[in-house]
């Protein structure tokens, strides 16, 4: 039982960051002024992307190990 707790809280604050990261794009873009959206908006767009990548990286080797174990 558990493990289930576990998986269920890993599962429940994965999904609360993806919300997190999202808002914070959605802050980010808000703030953008409308006639300069092309390059200021991929910029954002890409660290965004970076953060979301490292962080989801980081969850990516635990599961790994954990299969290995099954």
């Amino acid at each position: 039982m558990g493990y289930n707790m576990y998986l269920y809280e890993k599962a429940r604050e994965a999904y609360y960051q993806d919300l997190r990261l999202e808002m914070e794009g959605r802050r980010l873009l808000a703030r953008l002024p409308r006639q300069s959206m092309g390059r200021r908006a991929a910029g954002k767009l890409g660290l965004l992307l970076l953060k979301a990548g490292a962080w989801l990286k980081q969850f990516e080797q635990p599961s790994a190990a954990l299969e290995d174990q099954i």
